[in-house]
């Protein structure tokens, strides 16, 4: 049952701070401006803070000027959270200037300003990795060849793979060489994934060999080159997981019949699974009735999925009969 209006009014002008926190915490009033007004002025933190987070009510351009200035880092941080008001150029100026970390991450989150030149180069520059590599998240901005360059030999990894990830630029050769022999391979990996460049194949061939299975994993998942068969066979006999898995999922080559048999029985599901529904697979009666009976539900959907792929194909190709035989 609601409270009524006197209940309310009671409750969140009591003399006890307890009492009115309360209050502000309930959500079955609509409270009147006289009474958000109050609220944000609590000389109780706590109070004020409760009725900040209150979505229920649009706040005055001065009452968020007043919290937005306030003394206080977290009251500052909550009205930097608040996504219910525009703020001036004058208010995101200071946020983003502003001493506390977690304000300036909280005005760099924000997505209803247009940062300047200035504020752009300025966080770039933070000396908080996290700000660093938000900043280079953002795509409401145009990178200098400057900061493109700065960024890419960022001490931290993550930065790094953030500016490997931004498509606004061309990288240069000497970008390219120095990202695919990075020390860490996150960006190794990147680099591979980025394709807006055509690598040699000396390229390739080094990260296919490289130590870090991510890497070698992004290389096999990489569609701009044809591997030789050296290359194919030992990216399926790759002692990692998912470098087997990427080159399972590759379509642009013929498998031998050693390969595949040697796929279906892999010891991980998934490439099972990927060499089940590879379209130069063609399974015998026996290998259906096995695949229909396996206890594994994805094992089992897979071979479904993989008569549903006959089906069409013979449809496609006319060849109904034929389809009917191998059942």
């Amino acid at each position: 049952m609601k409270p009524s209006a006197q209940e309310v009014e009671e409750g969140l002008s009591s003399s006890d701070y307890l009492v009115r926190l309360e209050w502000a915490k309930r959500m079955d009033f609509i409270p009147t401006p006289e009474q958000i007004e109050r609220g944000l002025t609590d000389k109780n933190y706590s109070i004020r803070s409760t009725w900040i987070k209150r979505l229920d009510f649009t706040p005055t351009p001065e009452q968020v000027e007043r919290g937005l200035t306030s003394t206080i880092h977290k009251e500052r941080l909550a009205w930097a959270e608040r996504k219910d008001y525009v703020p001036t150029p004058e208010q995101v100026e200071r946020g983003l200037f502003n001493e506390g970390f977690l304000v300036r991450l909280a005005w760099l989150k924000r997505t209803d300003y247009k940062p300047t030149p200035e504020q752009v180069e300025r966080g770039l520059t933070d000396t908080f990795i996290s700000i660093r590599g938000l900043w280079a998240q953002r795509e409401d901005y145009v990178c200098t060849a400057e900061q493109v360059e700065r960024g890419l030999t960022d001490i931290s990894e993550d930065v790094r793979k953030t500016w490997i990830l931004r498509m606004d630029f061309t990288p240069t050769t000497e970008q390219i060489q120095r990202g695919l022999t990075d020390s860490s391979f996150v960006v190794r990996s990147a680099w591979a994934e980025r394709m807006d460049w055509t690598p040699t194949p000396e390229h390739i061939e080094k990260g296919l060999l490289d130590k870090s299975p991510h890497v070698r994993a992004a290389w096999a998942r990489r569609i701009d080159w044809t591997p030789t068969p050296e290359q194919i066979e030992r990216g399926l006999l790759d002692n990692q997981d998912q470098v087997r898995e990427a080159w399972a999922q590759r379509l642009d080559f013929m498998a031998t019949p050693e390969q595949i048999q040697r796929g279906l029985k892999d010891k991980v599901v998934s490439i099972k699974i990927a060499w089940i529904l590879r379209p130069d697979f063609i399974p015998t009666p026996a290998h259906i009735k096995r695949g229909l009976k396996v206890k594994n539900t994805e094992m089992r959907s897979a071979w479904e999925k993989k008569l549903r792929n006959m089906y069409q194909d013979s449809l496609e190709n006319n060849s109904n009969d034929e389809f009917s035989m191998t059942l």
